[in-house]
């Protein structure tokens, strides 16, 4: 009895640790790839943009997830890249979609998904639910706060210290009006970790 209770323990452990990917919404299952596909998609516009305006070069979506979300091995995707934030950091990207939390429904119906896209200093909660076979997503909450965006790259970038001519340097400039100059303006990000 002791054995059949510390497994079922276990279990229920593993459940409520484990990431809810693999839904099933409406009986439907649906891959982490296709979930955060669709995600991706609803702001495949604004994570394309650059700040530095004479890079060229075509890439995917940057999706990085928050601390509460725990994979075992990254998402392969053909429609966006999968970075831990450490390597997001390591390369000071600017533009990306960070996902800090997502749960579903009581009914797992849906899949209710926050976000945050310091880029454009916007963030909320969507809803990712199936309909007729496919994911659609709608924007449940969406705000938008320049102060917000700052914090988001100052709980990222603490403690590092800048180099040139990376997407960060541009993001600093361009806030400082300098939008044209990769230059860092200081060693470490001081911008985005000073009181606002």
């Amino acid at each position: 009895m002791y054995l059949k209770t510390h497994k079922w323990m276990f279990a229920l452990l593993l459940w409520a640790t484990s990431p809810v990917w693999a839904l099933e919404l409406q009986q439907q299952k649906f891959s982490d790839d296709q979930i955060f596909s669709a995600v991706v998609g609803k702001f495949q516009k604004t994570l394309q943009y650059r700040f530095n305006t004479a890079t060229t070069d075509a890439r995917k979506p940057l999706l990085v997830f928050g601390p509460a979300l725990k994979f075992g091995k990254k998402v392969q995707s053909q429609s966006f890249t999968h970075l831990t934030q450490q390597e997001l950091v390591t390369e000071q990207q600017a533009v990306f979609i960070l996902i800090p939390n997502a749960y579903p429904d009581p009914e797992r119906n849906a899949l209710y998904v926050e976000y945050d896209i310091p880029s454009n200093a916007s963030y909320g909660l969507l809803k990712v639910f199936p309909k007729d076979g496919v994911l659609a997503v709608e924007v449940e909450d969406s705000y938008r706060s320049s102060s917000g965006a700052r914090a988001t790259y100052g709980k990222l970038y603490e403690g590092v210290a800048c180099r040139d001519n990376t997407e960060m340097a541009y993001r600093w400039n361009e806030y400082e009006g300098n939008r044209a100059s990769g230059r860092c303006l200081d060693t470490m990000f001081t911008e985005f970790i000073k009181p606002f």
